[in-house]
């Protein structure tokens, strides 16, 4: 009488461990890479609850490229811009407040990275002088960016509200995106215009040019808050009656 013999399992390569590894080949592309790392997660998944499946090799380097990817990419958007978008115009405004030339370096560029304390506690002081001390800063909500900014615009106009002891303020940060010079990327302060229609607009640091206008599409838009205004049309006169 014949036994039956039993023949051994065939066992084929995890098709979502060779997904994962696709998702892994483009090195500079982060959604990619984060999609490689679950992915491949999942693969071990299903490879562990099935002993027709084998890839455990090919799942695990498509995880460790992936995030090794997507951890060094984030750093250098953090480091190269992203971190200044993100924590928005407070940290600036605080170090030219303090008068800290260690602080002004970490958040400022140009000129402004290069002044004394003397230098920058003269225009604190003037900022305290009319407003008292600063309590926040924050993106304004009054003033909006332009929808389609300039092209290649070396340096953008962030509008902004301070809110110092005595009130708010509006003010414009100059964004400064790339050396014209050079044409590396920068994304730092550069420039500070404190809207002041009663006392003149003080610009920060001296001798450096504002912050270009802000253009809205309306030409009595805040750029320049104190722009004149179109005189209000004559009341309609009636004829006499016969």
């Amino acid at each position: 009488m014949n036994t039956p013999i039993d023949e051994p399992h065939q066992t084929h390569m995890s098709r979502t461990a060779v997904l994962a590894a696709m998702f892994a080949l483009p090195l500079c592309c982060p959604p990619m890479s984060v999609l490689a790392c679950i992915t491949g997660g999942v693969a071990l998944w299903q490879i562990r609850g099935n002993p027709n499946l084998h890839g455990r090799w090919l799942a695990w380097s498509a995880i460790v490229v992936g995030a090794a990817c997507a951890i060094t990419l984030s750093w250098l958007l953090w480091v190269n811009g992203l971190a200044v978008i993100v924590r928005g115009p407070l940290p600036p405004m605080q170090a030219l407040m303090s008068a800290s030339p260690e602080r002004m370096r970490a958040e400022w560029t140009g000129p402004a990275a290069s002044l004394d304390a003397t230098a920058v506690q003269a225009f604190a002081s003037e900022l305290r002088a009319r407003h008292g001390e600063l309590r926040d800063a924050m993106p304004s909500r009054s003033r909006t960016l332009p929808i389609k900014p300039k092209p290649r615009q070396a340096i953008a106009t962030v509008p902004v509200t301070l809110v110092f002891e005595r009130g708010p303020v509006e003010a414009d940060l100059g964004l400064e995106l790339f050396d014209e010079r050079s044409g590396s990327t920068v994304v730092r302060w550069r420039s500070l215009r404190v809207i002041e229609p009663a006392g003149g607009d003080l610009i920060f640091p001296p001798g450096e040019p504002a912050p270009p206008p802000l253009e809205t599409g309306n030409p009595n838009a805040a750029g320049n808050p104190s722009s004149s205004t179109a005189p209000a049309p004559s009341p309609p006169t009636t004829a006499p009656l016969p």
